[in-house]
């Protein structure tokens, strides 16, 4: 048995290959929030009109997630049947092409269209960057392998912020904007091809590649996987999966918001101060703390049941989040500390949701199973930032982090119930 980086390698699987799905993921991790990042100059540029920006935004990225629902599960089942690898180098590829489309729109239908691409490529990027890493960890050591990917994943969101710098860059070298948006985009599109470079060249050809489902419909595939649910700890996983990914949503879609819309409204300020003074500050807090609670959750998966882990992180997210309830002023030094705690939170929940269905999904089923807990998270994703916006909106800036409180309580409450079960069993 091959151990690397504290991780017990699953039989054939040799360093490299495991170097080569991190420098992957990185890759793939960073295009999480690439677009939300470039967009919003692009529509600028495209003189769309600013009032309806916001609405096409929403739109986008609404469609976005409905296609991860619809074909999450799809590219599990054909990762089943063919192997990870192709299915991987497709999406990272698949991404590029989107990405490098995208300044190229003339009307707002072709951005559409290749925001679909974009989306279509995203589906299998994701679904093979969990996968993956399932595949290549033993059970002893899932929790410190998730652990890893989860801080490699924190880490890429630093490179969308890097990539928004490159419009001024490229405008100071005498480009116009649309040039310079043009080549921005290209950039991260490249990035794609590095990922599914080191995806072709360097992952293991043939872990969990199961070519006795050739003749099996994709539709059959997919009925095996739901029905790998009527086990305890994978219907849990799908729960765990849709909180820590509305979790996330949340805190990416409203904390920014409420702090600037604070910082103008209230203190006085212009929004670049607002955004630089108070906002930036406050997502490096969570960010810092994500980066802590990774390799923290991760080491304590592996000490305890993955179940347990599951208790642990949604019963810290639950008091977390609910405890935004209270604030009133987000400014106050106080919160800097609670932010913080919420990223070893979201980034707990992440980790412990992907360790259990990494350990309860059958290596043979692995794919589609992964798959649909993917399509989980697109869901709670889509609730954190279409139902969290109408509560922002509606009742007030705290409403979707209490929101998403009370489900993490929920899913605390479940697994508790799996736990005395298993206990008794």
């Amino acid at each position: 048995m091959t151990r690397f980086l504290g991780i017990d390698l699953s039989e054939g699987v040799k360093r490299r290959h495991l170097l080569a799905y991190f420098a992957a993921a990185f890759i793939s991790s960073s295009y999480a929030g690439a677009l939300a990042m470039l967009q919003p100059g692009l529509l600028q540029v495209m003189a769309i009109d600013r009032a309806s920006q916001a609405t096409l935004t929403g739109y986008l990225s609404a469609m976005q997630e409905i296609i991860l629902i619809v074909l999450l599960g799809v590219m599990g089942a054909l990762a089943d049947r063919w192997g990870r690898k192709p299915i991987y180098v497709f999406g990272l590829l698949t991404t590029a092409l989107g990405f490098t489309l995208y300044p190229h729109a003339d009307s707002i239908t072709e951005l559409v269209v290749y925001r679909f691409i974009v989306a279509c490529g995203s589906a299998a990027m994701i679904g093979m960057m969990v996968t993956v890493i399932a595949d290549y960890s033993r059970n002893s050591t899932r929790g410190k392998a998730n652990g890893l990917q989860g801080l490699i994943a924190t880490f890429g969101a630093f490179l969308p912020p890097m990539l928004g710098a490159l419009p001024k860059v490229f405008v100071g070298q005498g480009y116009d904007e649309l040039t310079a948006q043009q080549l921005t985009f290209a950039t991260a599109g490249s990035l794609g091809v590095v990922g599914a470079l080191f995806a072709a060249i360097g992952l293991a050809p043939h872990v969990s590649k199961a070519s006795h489902l050739a003749g099996e419909s994709i539709a059959t595939m997919l009925r095996h996987g739901a029905r790998a649910a009527r086990e305890p700890g994978i219907a849990l996983s799908y729960g765990a999966a849709f909180i820590s990914r509305g979790d996330l949503a949340v805190t990416g879609a409203f904390m920014s918001l409420w702090l600037v819309q604070f910082g103008t409204g209230v203190l006085g300020m212009q929004a670049s101060q607002a955004m630089f003074e108070l906002a930036v500050p406050r997502v490096l807090a969570v960010v810092t703390g994500a980066l802590v609670g990774s390799l923290l959750m991760g080491y304590v998966s592996d000490r305890v049941t993955r179940v347990t882990a599951v208790s642990l992180a949604s019963g810290l997210a639950a008091v977390v989040y609910l405890s935004i309830y209270l604030v009133e002023d987000p400014t106050a030094p106080w919160v800097f500390g609670l932010l913080a705690v919420m990223g070893v939170a979201e980034i707990s929940a992440f980790v412990s949701s992907q360790a259990l269905v990494g350990e309860r999904a059958a290596a043979n089923r692995r794919g589609a199973i992964i798959g649909l807990f993917g399509v989980s998270g697109a869901i709670g994703i889509l609730i954190g930032t279409a139902g969290g916006g109408w509560l922002f909106a509606n009742i007030g800036p705290s409403a979707p982090f209490v929101l998403f409180g009370i489900l993490n309580g929920l899913v605390f409450l479940w697994s508790l119930r799996v736990r005395i079960r298993e206990r008794d069993i």
